[in-house]
């Protein structure tokens, strides 16, 4: 919810960042797409351990 309707939101892209600022660089995207990659990873692994778990007891 904005307190201000018509005041527009101070929204920045790519585009007018210096070349020197960090979300401006390759590396700080493909860090992202790295970070999504391994949150990914732990979700099927953390379903990987629990069947197998699931498996051991019963």
């Amino acid at each position: 919810m904005n307190t201000f309707p018509h005041v527009e939101p101070n929204r920045h892209t790519d585009q007018d960042l210096p070349v020197w600022h960090r979300k401006a660089q390759k590396a700080y995207r493909i860090n992202r797409i790295i970070i999504l990659l391994q949150m990914v990873a732990a979700l099927v692994m953390c379903g990987v351990i629990w069947m197998g778990v699931e498996k051991v007891l019963h």
